[in-house]
């Protein structure tokens, strides 16, 4: 699928703006206890966080370069921060980040798009991260 495609698939489960503010908290937690708690699990220096980051970069880069340089700046920040935290704020950080996900969609009065398709679950992160960064150009 392209990227205007997923995008707008995705986008159309997320009109509105109390979900959209919820998963642009949610999304960053999940990723960052998920790095986090990943990161313990280590094969010598790799750790499985840095596995499942670089398939999933892998992945966006078949989907558009951009956004895979966004999510490439986002993982490694939330990498460092999740590997520096206890094990128990990685996983609070990953269930907050699921409550403001489920609470968002309660707003919305849909379900998850990744409920549809597994893919989704990928596609959410890229596209967060990249609607913030258009934010934040305009802001400049």
């Amino acid at each position: 699928m392209t990227k205007a495609r997923l995008f707008g698939e995705y986008a159309s489960y997320h009109n509105d703006p109390r979900n959209r503010i919820c998963h642009a908290f949610g999304i960053p937690l999940i990723i960052l206890g998920l790095l986090g708690l990943t990161a313990q699990v280590r094969l010598g220096p790799v750790t499985l966080a840095m596995v499942l980051a670089v398939l999933t970069l892998a992945y966006y880069v078949t989907i558009d370069l951009r956004g895979t340089l966004v999510s490439l700046l986002i993982f490694a920040a939330l990498y460092v921060i999740g590997t520096r935290l206890a094990w128990e704020f990685d996983a609070g950080a990953f269930v907050l980040g699921w409550i403001f996900q489920l609470v968002g969609h309660r707003f919305e009065g849909t379900k998850p798009k990744f409920l549809e398709n597994l893919i989704y679950l990928l596609i959410g992160p890229l596209y967060i991260f990249e609607e913030g960064v258009d934010a934040l150009a305009r802001c400049f």
